[in-house]
């Protein structure tokens, strides 16, 4: 090959290869350009940080992908089913059968407790329906339900239930936290035994402390102990309540004593002698000596609560026995009471029949009875049914041998006479002459009325007291003279005068009456001398009538029947002032 040409391709690959080295010089040079050298800094002193809270700071990009995600189709995952489950049908109980009783009595209490003691709850009346809860083993006490939900408890005497009523059997609910009790009567025999029969052993006055530590098998005595270390028996209604008397351990009484005669030996010495009052003058008009009756009583009255201080009679009775009130009208006789007045309601009522009884019962005595009008003052009295009821009356009985006369005229007593329902605008001396212009216009009876007010007198007969002791004023029987005065300055009016063994009514409120509201009370009978003292009182107000409150009134306290704490006494100083007021 000729040189020339050689040479001419190595000049060739020379500008080749100068060519790459300068496009790689060109290529370096650009892309060491792009970068910023940088700056020398001076040093500078750390200044000290301030603080800047998180939510001051900003917040950082959010970083973006170099590529874009693929866009997934969407995903609905497919429900589970939760299965049904299967309802087990509530088997229907068994409905438990529910039986009712209707209430017997009056007026019943239903109580927190079964126990006369316990708080009373509610006061349902007679005939009521009360559902049937269940009843204690001995059935003394039944727990019932009222239509409002309220239970309590119920003495199984007063219900009557449905003809085949079954009652469950109760467990007693727990008993209450005791706490020793006081005597709360004037007087309290401790005894030798539980009962009347047995001696005694001495007399504990009101406001003694007497702690129980047994009971007797019928739960009316407790044996215990003052604290003086007096020993012996106490009848428990005598204590304030004793609510944990179940708790009590029984235990057997002494031998009982031997018998004596049927009515016993006073309790208390009866006073030397009966001296005639020193102002005592003439006998009055008519000479009689009348005793406050009451024939209302059922034969487990004498458990109750409201029966005052506690006592009972010595022969326990029901009202409606004839044997019981023929042996009152014996009673009294011996005891020189001329007749009774008896609570009267009004016809048809119970204390009706009784009276008819008792005028049966006095048939061939020397012993004339009467009634103490209460219809006027009863729950639903009118001037109307007040005006029947006194027609009633004469005609019923006035004509009876045994009805109450004075100069041949019949007589009746009306009680709380200002308590008489009216019509508009009048007073009550207007409403009773009303009354008597149409029951008895000419007068042919003897209308005597209970109160201190003489204006009375324009239209009644005479007047009487029937309560001669008050809270406020214990003595009130010493004004029997300044009384009579007012009733004798209307002319020729009769003057009732009254006497009274005592008072005690602070157990009344735990039933409801229908007595004029007044401060409960004690006026004790302190041996007799508090009855001997309203007889010396009666007997210088020179009385036409001397009326006794009461023969039978336990629920004031004002009794004079013989009962288990007192014996015969108080009938044995009515026997004395009887015959001391018939000879004068």
């Amino acid at each position: 090959m000729p040189r020339s040409r050689v040479q001419q391709r190595l000049n060739t690959c020379s500008s080749i290869l100068l060519a790459l080295i300068l496009a790689g010089v060109v290529l370096t040079m650009f892309f060491l350009g792009r970068r910023q050298p940088e700056a020398a800094q001076a040093f500078t002193p750390t200044p000290t940080p301030t603080f800047v809270s998180r939510e001051a700071l900003p917040l950082a990009p959010t970083p973006t992908l170099p590529f874009a995600l693929p866009e997934l189709p969407t995903f609905t995952p497919t429900p589970t089913v939760t299965p049904t489950p299967t309802v087990t049908p509530t088997p229907t109980p068994t409905p438990i059968p529910t039986y009712v009783a209707k209430i017997t009595a009056e007026l019943v209490n239903l109580r927190s407790y079964p126990s006369a003691e316990s708080e009373v709850l509610a006061i349902i009346p007679r005939d009521e329906d009360v559902e049937l809860v269940g009843k204690l083993a001995d059935a003394d006490w039944v727990r019932v339900r009222l239509d409002d939900g309220t239970e309590g408890w119920i003495f199984g005497e007063f219900l009557e239930p449905e003809p085949g009523a079954v009652i469950a059997v109760l467990t007693p609910p727990p008993t209450p936290t005791p706490a020793p009790p006081h005597i709360i009567v004037e007087l309290a025999n401790l005894r030798t035994g539980p009962g009347a029969v047995y001696d005694l052993i001495t007399m504990l006055p009101r406001g003694t402390l007497f702690v129980p530590t047994a009971r007797d098998a019928t739960g009316e005595w407790v044996f215990g102990a003052t604290p003086e270390g007096e020993q012996g028996w106490l009848f428990i209604q005598l204590l304030s309540p004793i609510t944990y008397l179940n708790s009590l351990p029984v235990q057997a009484p002494p031998p009982t004593p031997t018998p004596g005669p049927e009515t016993p030996t006073p309790v208390a010495q009866s006073p030397t002698h009966l001296a005639a009052p020193a102002a005592a003058s003439s006998r009055g008009r008519s000479g009689l000596v009348l005793a406050n009756y009451f024939a209302w009583y059922d034969g487990n009255a004498w458990n109750a609560c409201n029966i005052s201080a506690g006592d009972k009679p010595l022969r326990l009775y029901h009202s409606d026995d004839p044997a019981a009130i023929a042996r009152h009208v014996n009673l009294a006789l011996n005891a020189g009471i001329d007749g009774f007045t008896l609570q009267w309601v009004g016809p048809g009522d119970r204390t009706d029949r009784n009276f008819a009884t008792l005028l049966a019962q006095s048939a061939g005595k020397p012993f004339a009875s009467t009634v103490v009008f209460l219809r006027h003052i009863w729950p639903g009295a009118t001037q109307a049914n007040t005006l029947e009821a006194i027609r009633y009356l004469m005609s019923s009985y006035a004509g009876h041998s045994n009805f109450l006369r004075i100069g041949g005229r019949p007589v009746i007593f009306f009680t709380d006479v200002y308590r008489v329902p009216r019509a508009g605008g009048q007073s009550a001396q207007d409403a009773w002459a009303q009354l008597r212009a149409q029951a008895d216009p000419n007068h042919q009876a003897i209308w005597i009325a209970e109160g201190l007010d003489p204006s009375f007198l324009a239209v009644f007969d005479g007047l009487w007291v029937y309560k001669v002791f008050h809270a406020a004023y214990p003595n009130d029987y010493l004004k029997a003279p300044t009384w009579a005065a007012r009733a004798r300055a209307y002319g020729d009016k009769l003057w009732v005068a009254t006497i009274s063994p005592g008072w005690d009514d602070r157990r009344a409120g735990c039933k409801p009456d229908i007595r004029a509201p007044s401060q409960p009370f004690v006026n004790p009978r302190a041996d007799g001398a508090t009855y001997r003292a309203t007889f010396d009182a009666a007997m210088r107000s020179n009385p036409d009538l001397l009326w006794i409150n009461s023969f039978n009134e336990w629920v004031e306290g004002t009794y004079i029947e013989p009962s288990q704490f007192y014996g015969d006494l108080y009938l044995n100083l009515t026997r004395g002032f009887a015959a001391a007021f018939h000879t004068h």
